[in-house]
């Protein structure tokens, strides 16, 4: 009796998995747009047929496939592409079909939400501007008021490039600064500013238009101060007293910020690239706590330090390009 039964419910399992089979297979799916809204009306028919349906004003939608015909959708409405999607046997329900509008191409496309672009490798350059404020007061009785009030800040102009992925960004920077001349009674002063610069992030907020990157830098500061007499010729007793100087400091620093950047779009928003500009602020600590100086290819040792003003800002505009 007992091995009747279980060939009883077996038959029947059958008749039920034949029954399900014969009827079709219902798709359950959502359709929405590119902001993510719900597109009410929308129409998902079987491909080469007229069993058709309509999203509903959550924008889901429930068909059953007629069996033995094309098991594909085209999912459309007036305004947007149409999609074309194929049921197989490792689809999973409720579909999930996005709508771009007509007037985005398919290529350039991508949401508001720029949650694709995380598995892409997006490719930054910019111009950035940054100032940091130095003080040379230490150095002052060996090399005189005039110079040092030269160099109580440190602003250079330079480019970037870099590269963000999965949110990480690294880039490399190099920044040239002004080159000041003045020509004292006795002496000219011209004074130059380099920075080289390795910057570590990564994207708390990339949104449609804001990015917000916490960051880490390192920063090679280089100084150079240059004074020589005035004269074409000059005693030697008034050379001795005076002494040309040509000296370069050496300073590094790491940087701890936020950087904060508004997103442009040439022309529509949703291209995949893009322009930024944006404001970063930073404190800053110094790595070694004298200045490694040098002077025609001689180290010229000192115990003297520069102080540094531990709050530092850029200014910076970038344009990025999302590899495809």
């Amino acid at each position: 009796m007992e091995i009747r039964k279980r060939i009883q419910v077996l038959l029947l399992l059958a008749v039920i998995t034949d029954v399900a089979a014969a009827q079709g297979t219902v798709v359950t799916g959502i359709i929405k747009d590119n902001r993510d809204v719900p597109i009410v009306g929308a129409t998902a028919c079987q491909v080469n047929t007229s069993n058709c349906t309509a999203a509903d004003m959550n924008g889901i939608f429930h068909l059953l496939l007629e069996p033995g015909r094309d098991m594909s959708l085209k999912v459309e409405c007036l305004g947007f592409n149409p999609v074309e999607v194929v049921i197989d046997e490792s689809t999973l329900f409720p579909l999930k079909i996005n709508l771009t509008p007509i007037y985005i191409p398919d290529e350039l496309f991508l949401d508001d939400s720029f949650s694709d672009r995380g598995n892409k490798i997006i490719m930054r350059s910019s111009l950035t501007m940054d100032a940091v404020f130095s003080d040379f007061e230490e150095f002052t009785p060996a090399l005189g008021s005039h110079n040092t009030d030269l160099m109580r800040y440190f602003a250079v102009i330079g480019p970037e490039l870099g590269a963000s992925f999965s949110g990480v960004y690294f880039g490399l920077g190099i920044g040239m600064g002004y080159s000041y001349q003045d020509d004292l009674d006795t002496i000219s002063v011209d004074l130059n500013n380099t920075l080289y610069r390795f910057t570590l992030g990564y994207d708390l907020i990339n949104s449609g238009r804001i990015r917000i990157t916490p960051h880490l830098s390192a920063r090679w500061l280089r100084y150079r101060l240059l004074n020589y007499p005035g004269d074409r010729k000059i005693s030697l007793t008034r050379y001795l007293d005076e002494r040309d100087i040509d000296l370069r400091f050496n300073q590094t620093i790491a940087v701890a910020g936020l950087n904060m950047e508004y997103l442009m779009y040439s022309g529509m928003q949703g291209r995949g690239d893009y322009w930024s500009f944006g404001i970063a602020g930073g404190y800053a600590v110094k790595l070694n706590r004298n200045p490694w100086v040098w002077s025609r290819g001689n180290r010229v040792m000192t115990d003297n330090s520069i102080g540094l003003n531990p709050l530092t800002f850029s200014l910076t505009v970038s344009y990025y390009n999302i590899v495809r």
